[in-house]
């Protein structure tokens, strides 16, 4: 089974406002023990491109659902 963590997605549209320059602010802002937890939901309210979403699935694993909106 294919696995969120094992393709290299990017982001599926360029989008104003992007966030992909900001990951790694958005990487000082994440528990450090978010890796240690199971069973994580990742709630994305403003997807856009979605470059976090795509990002945090492959950086945690960890996290087995994702909740996205499209603003």
């Amino acid at each position: 089974m294919l696995q969120a963590h094992d393709t290299q997605a990017r982001p599926f549209i360029k989008w104003a406002g992007g966030k992909t320059r900001l990951l790694e602010e958005i990487r000082r802002t994440i528990p450090v023990d978010i890796s240690f937890n199971r069973g994580l939901t990742y709630v994305e309210p403003f997807v856009g491109g979605g470059a976090v979403l795509f990002w945090i699935l492959r950086q945690y694993p960890n996290i087995e659902h994702a909740v996205i909106t499209i603003m």
